[in-house]
């Protein structure tokens, strides 16, 4: 989610070259997609490289979508006319990031694959400064040094307080906490955010809207409903002008303010790799300081483990 988030912020309104498929699940489409892709646009295995990263190893939807993707691609290359080694060059276009000796390390290790170990304890939903993710925006051309840059003390300034401000607000009753994203190519950065706290914060609900969009579709529940909600409004402020989003976003948060609903501005400068970092590094800040307001462990998911742990016994 966190190599996803940024690198849509930064490419999704632009041409570029590379072609990037986040396949986060074995799904029959995206399936179809990357083998029509394989089979018609991609010449020589020299301009692939798949990364696998599962920071367990044994991931069963990780596991499934790396052999399945690997079938692809022998499918394509393996015949009788081909002079080399078909799994052997394609091992030697995958990464495979894990921890050291688990299932998924040992299956790389047995075929060669280069192999990086996950660093540490760091779970995956706050990976996002570890080597799982930076090196996927390195290899994407990305500049890594200018995202860790984002990664400061600095950052994180003003997290406290608004853990503070969520906290109160849901001590009278306060559950959804919504990010109202303003910039559409942020979109995957909500549910980056989302991730980060339904994982760690499971008293609260986090839920992504997009302006002016949502506006249309949801604003009535948002101003007449139930006063359930605390609002994070997000814009990026590279591009202010006189436009009609602009005056949408302030609209919106008039709206809020009139209606007496809870509502705070993070305003991102660019929409860059340092500033997407930073926004990154605040909520992580903010949901540490949040649970430890709750009196919560943020670092563990019993629930997700015994859905993962149902799902290999099935």
């Amino acid at each position: 989610m966190a190599s996803k988030a940024v690198w849509q912020a930064l490419t999704l309104h632009k041409k570029t070259e590379k072609k990037v498929f986040f396949l986060e699940s074995p799904d029959e489409r995206e399936y179809k997609e990357i083998e029509e892709v394989i089979k018609n646009e991609i010449e020589s295995l020299e301009d692939v490289v798949m990364i696998v990263i599962s920071k367990s190893g044994k991931t069963l939807e990780t596991l499934e979508t790396f052999k399945k993707t690997f079938e692809i691609f022998k499918e394509k290359y393996e015949s009788p006319s081909q002079s080399f080694d078909v799994p052997k060059q394609i091992n030697g276009r995958t990464l495979i990031i894990s921890t050291k000796d688990s299932q998924l390390w040992q299956i790389a290790e047995k075929q060669n694959i280069e192999r990086l170990e996950w660093e540490g304890d760091v779970g995956g939903r706050f990976s996002a400064f570890t080597i799982a993710h930076t090196t996927v925006l390195d290899i994407l051309g990305l500049d890594v040094l200018a995202f860790k840059d984002g990664n400061s003390e600095k950052a994180k300034d003003g997290a406290a307080h608004l853990a503070k401000e969520i906290f109160e607000n849901y001590k009278k009753g306060v559950n959804i906490l919504d990010f109202f994203i303003f910039n559409s190519e942020l979109e995957d950065l909500g549910k980056w955010v989302r991730q980060l706290l339904a994982e760690s914060i499971a008293l609260i609900t986090p839920t992504v809207s997009i302006g002016p969009t949502d506006l249309h579709s949801m604003l009535e529940l948002y101003l007449s409903g139930p006063k359930n909600r605390f609002t994070i409004f997000i814009r990026s402020l590279e591009e202010i002008d006189e436009t009609v989003n602009e005056k949408i976003y302030e609209n919106a948060s008039n709206a809020y303010s009139e209606a007496g609903l809870s509502f705070m501005k993070y305003e991102i400068k660019k929409i860059d790799e340092k500033n997407i970092a930073e926004f990154m590094a605040f909520m992580i800040a903010t949901t540490l300081a949040l649970a430890k307001l709750l009196e919560i462990d943020p670092f563990d998911q019993p629930a997700v483990e015994n859905y993962k742990n149902s799902i290999h016994n099935s």
